[in-house]
C-alpha cells in the first residue's frame, strides 16, 4: 500500500436529494469522490450517467452500496446485488460494498445462498477493476454475535480464501465492543474502504435501544466515543491509500437544513484531515 488517504462521502447520508446535488455539495466541501448508495434516481439514470454526473463535478466514484430500503429487484436479500454488481460495472466504481448473512452457518439456508452467491460471482469479476467489499456487522442483539462471519477473525478468513475486499465500519464495530485499531489491523492488507462515523449516547438515548440506534450511532465524526482520531492517524501513517467514506445518519447531518449540510460536510471534512495528520 503506498499514497495518501482519499476522503469520500455516502450519498445515503444525504438520500433525499438530487444526485447532482450531493455531488456538488461534496466537491465544493473538498471531497475527493463518493459512495453511491443505490436510489430511485441512480436506478432511472442508469451507471454510465452517474459515472458521467460525477466526472462533470471532478469526483471520483469510489464505490456502490447497496439499496438501503427495499426497492423492487434491487434490494440485498432478495438478489439484488446482481443488478447493483451490473450498475457499478458500468459506472466505473472500484468497489461493491457487501453485506454479512444473518447465518450461523455458510452451509445452510441464507449462509449458503451467500457462500455460492460469492463463489459465483468472483471468477466472473477476476482480473477486471470492479471488487467485492465485504463490510464488518453490528452486533446489536445476542442473535447478531452468533452469526458465522460477525467475529471479525472469521470475516477476514473468509475474505482471504475468496479473494474479498474489507469494508471496516466503525460504528458497527463500536456497537460490537471492537477496538478500532485491532481491527484496522485485523483487516490489514484487505481493507479497501472504511465507514467513518463516531457513536455515543447517554441518558433517554442509551436507554432506549431503538433511540440509541436512531441517534446514538452514526454520529458526527468527534462527537462520540470511538477513538476514530487514532485510527485515521494510523491509516495515514501505515500508507492506506483508499477512500475514507464519511457515512453518518440524516439526523447527524441535519439534512433538513440545506445550509447546515454544507456547513457540516465542510467541518466534517476539516476533521478528518486533521486527525489523519495527527492532529498536527
Amino acid at each position: 500500500m503506498g499514497g495518501e488517504l482519499k476522503f469520500s462521502l455516502s450519498t445515503g447520508t444525504l438520500y433525499i436529494y438530487p444526485i447532482r446535488t450531493v455531488l456538488r455539495w461534496a466537491r465544493d466541501a473538498g471531497f475527493d469522490g463518493v459512495e453511491l448508495a443505490v436510489n430511485p434516481e441512480a436506478i432511472a439514470r442508469g451507471g454510465t450517467a452517474v459515472r458521467l454526473l460525477a466526472e462533470s463535478e471532478g469526483l471520483e466514484l469510489f464505490s456502490v452500496h447497496p439499496t438501503v430500503v427495499p426497492l423492487p429487484g434491487w434490494w440485498e436479500r432478495r438478489s439484488g446485488l446482481e443488478p447493483t454488481i451490473r450498475f457499478a460495472q458500468e459506472a466505473g466504481a472500484g468497489l461493491v460494498v457487501v453485506h454479512t448473512p444473518r447465518a450461523t452457518s455458510l452451509d445452510t439456508g441464507e449462509g449458503l445462498v451467500f457462500r455460492q452467491w460469492i463463489e459465483a460471482w468472483q471468477p466472473r469479476l477476476a482480473n477486471g477493476g470492479l471488487r467485492l467489499a465485504v463490510e464488518n456487522k453490528a452486533v446489536r442483539t445476542p442473535a447478531a454475535r452468533d452469526y458465522v462471519l460477525t467475529p471479525l477473525a472469521r470475516l477476514r478468513a473468509f475474505a482471504d480464501r475468496y479473494d474479498l475486499g474489507l469494508v471496516l465500519d466503525t460504528t458497527h464495530a463500536g456497537a460490537s465492543g471492537e477496538d478500532l485499531l485491532q481491527a484496522r489491523q485485523v483487516f490489514y492488507g484487505r481493507l479497501a474502504n472504511v465507514h467513518l462515523s463516531d457513536m455515543g449516547a447517554s441518558g433517554v438515548v442509551a436507554a432506549l435501544p431503538y433511540v440509541r440506534t436512531l441517534l446514538g450511532e452514526h454520529r458526527f465524526p468527534g462527537s462520540g466515543e470511538l477513538a476514530l482520531e487514532d485510527l485515521l492517524s494510523a491509516l495515514a501513517g501505515n500508507g492506506y491509500a483508499g477512500p475514507v467514506t464519511l457515512e453518518v445518519s440524516p439526523f447527524a447531518m441535519r439534512v433538513w437544513w440545506p445550509s447546515a449540510v454544507r456547513r457540516r460536510l465542510a467541518e466534517a471534512l476539516g476533521w478528518m484531515k486533521r486527525a489523519a495528520q495527527g492532529w498536527t
